[in-house]
């Protein structure tokens, strides 16, 4: 299973208190790749700077970068599927370059590209996602 996280998504499965963990145990285990573009990883990377700092934001990149299950593409076209906040196309235009099953995203941005008929988007909740790996892993 191929999926393109959200920062934000991301970022709620690290704790280990969070109610998410299993998102990223299961990412740590190799249950699914996770799709990334360089300009993905520089927004984990901002994004976790502001958050956790210099030490614990380049331990979860190289984590990252090192792991096998992670597949990196490159885009090379932009959709411009979201009008009213461009920043967020990197997501889906990684989700089609890199032809992934899901997007895994609370944004109502992103939810919205569910309605669209051409190209089509399978865009899920950090919520159902995590509750398809916990059916997947029977627990």
């Amino acid at each position: 299973m191929k999926v393109v996280l959200d920062t934000n998504c991301f970022i709620s499965c690290i704790g280990k208190r969070s109610p998410f963990r299993n998102v990223f145990d299961e990412f740590l285990k190799e249950n699914y790749t996770l799709c990334l573009s360089t300009e993905i990883l520089f927004e984990y990377e901002e994004i976790f700077l502001i958050k956790w700092g210099n030490e614990v934001t380049e331990n979860l990149l190289s984590r990252l970068v090192r792991a096998k299950n992670i597949e990196l593409s490159t885009v090379y076209f932009s959709f411009n599927m979201i009008y009213n906040d461009a920043d967020d196309n990197k997501f889906a235009d990684l989700y089609l370059s890199s032809n992934a099953d899901f997007i895994v995203s609370n944004d109502t941005k992103l939810l919205a590209l569910n309605k669209s008929d051409f190209p089509e988007f399978k865009v899920i909740k950090l919520q159902e996602f995590s509750e398809l790996l916990a059916k997947l892993n029977g627990l």
